[in-house]
């Protein structure tokens, strides 16, 4: 076995073990980024539709292929070293145009969420109803109150004739915390701030984690891809004299 096939598989193993860590990393941290956005995820977009969720798929295909690329060079096995080529482009692909079109399309997500999201304010569902209970959990997390402010919850049907927001809004939750004499003077009692842009930020903020990580995979994948093309070159080009 030539010395330079034997380099060659030495750094493509090191390389693939490395990508293996880093999928799983990955996988891990994009999916502490998806769970920390569920309160609101459903409410913005389809929850399984998101920039972590695409990056989670990505790094566990990229693990599966980091085993098979050190089994096949290993083993010198052409077809398992073409199949990891040929699966690596794909998932390279996928990956690039995935992450990329879900940053491209976050404005206009964001707009027709804003939208949906002020009418089903504006019908001001009881304390049972989903969206209220996500929209409680969100106001309590970020402390904020409504979509663009706290006025917002003025708009509902059931409400419409009390100056009342969800004790979510309060800064020192208590009964009837909520209950306002006057709409317009809010004492310091609650929070004033909306929820939409604090949830933006919080996005934006996930989406260049996810781009800085979805960069670093295809670096490595792009490395891969040539490494192992070279090794599949030379056992082609060894198998031709046998």
């Amino acid at each position: 076995m030539s010395s330079n096939y034997m380099l060659f598989r030495c750094v493509f193993s090191i390389i693939n073990i490395c990508f293996f860590a880093l999928g799983f990393a990955v996988v891990v941290y994009s999916w502490l980024l998806h769970i920390k956005s569920t309160d609101y995820g459903s409410l913005i977009t389809r929850p399984w539709f998101t920039a972590p969720v695409i990056l989670i798929i990505s790094a566990k295909f990229s693990m599966l292929l980091g085993i098979l690329g050190c089994f096949g060079a290993w083993c010198e096995k052409r077809a398992l070293l073409f199949v990891y080529i040929i699966t690596m482009v794909l998932v390279f692909i996928g990956l690039l145009f995935g992450v990329v079109f879900v940053i491209a399309m976050n404005e206009r997500i964001a707009e027709s969420a804003h939208s949906r999201l002020l009418v089903n304010i504006g019908q001001h569902p009881d304390k049972d109803n989903d969206f209220y209970k996500k929209m409680d959990s969100i106001q309590q997390r970020l402390h904020c109150c409504g979509i663009d402010s706290y006025r917002d919850w003025s708009q509902g049907d059931v409400w419409s004739d009390q100056s009342q927001v969800p004790t979510s809004c309060c800064i020192e939750e208590k009964v009837d915390c909520g209950k306002l004499t006057n709409f317009n003077e809010t004492n310091g009692l609650i929070y004033t701030d909306g929820c939409f842009n604090m949830i933006q930020k919080e996005i934006n903020r996930n989406l260049m984690i996810v781009g800085i990580l979805a960069f670093v995979l295809v670096f490595v994948e792009g490395f891969c891809i040539v490494v192992a093309l070279g090794l599949l070159c030379y056992l082609r080009q060894r198998d031709s004299y046998i």
